[in-house]
């Protein structure tokens, strides 16, 4: 009898060490993969540092796969694309689409400063629009085209136009978070 305790507790212990090392392990993945998709969102896709242009693989995969940027790019911003978007956790895309639709219509210009708002309690909206901006921008269709795999702007004034709806949207933010610190500054 004490021989099958033995064997019992020995196999609980195995498996309750394995499943640890195995939760831990699951957990750094998690952490990991958390890690690289906040990175992402803070990167702009294209950034001078010193005499190097540095080029973010979420632009890489615009410049690569024509089917995926058809999706970045649609004749049409609508919002059934940009929620499958935020559903997918492909937020930046998402941004993109908010950009886009912004100017549309009063109702539009709500529902995408509410739901930039929301994000910000969770992210940094005024940095991350503007790195959202020059994620895809410079790869519109409506601003240029893409030449041997280069971006050449052709519409320096559609770009212009997208680049002051972000800063109008951030200029939202920024009230929003001020309005805010005064709120609680008040309390």
């Amino acid at each position: 009898m004490l021989k099958y305790i033995f064997f019992f507790l020995s196999f609980v212990a195995t498996n309750v060490l394995f499943g640890q090392n195995n939760k831990e392990e699951k957990n750094d993945i998690a952490s990991n993969v958390i890690k690289e998709w906040l990175i992402d969102l803070n990167q702009k896709g294209l950034e001078l540092k010193g005499d190097s242009l540095i080029v973010s693989q979420e632009v890489l995969k615009v410049l690569d796969d024509e089917a995926y940027r058809k999706t970045i790019y649609p004749e049409i911003y609508s919002w059934e694309p940009a929620i499958q978007f935020i559903q997918k956790e492909e937020l930046k895309p998402a941004f993109w689409y908010f950009i886009n639709m912004y100017p549309e219509n009063e109702k539009n210009k709500e529902l995408v400063i509410k739901s930039v708002i929301t994000y910000d309690q969770l992210f940094k909206m005024d940095e991350l629009l503007i790195n959202t901006f020059y994620t895809y921008s410079f790869l519109d269709p409506e601003i240029g085209k893409i030449n041997n795999g280069v971006p050449e702007i052709i519409r320096p004034d559609v770009l212009e136009k997208k680049l002051k709806v972000v800063n109008e949207i951030v200029s939202y933010v920024q009230a929003f978070r001020k309005n805010q610190e005064n709120d609680n500054r008040s309390q």
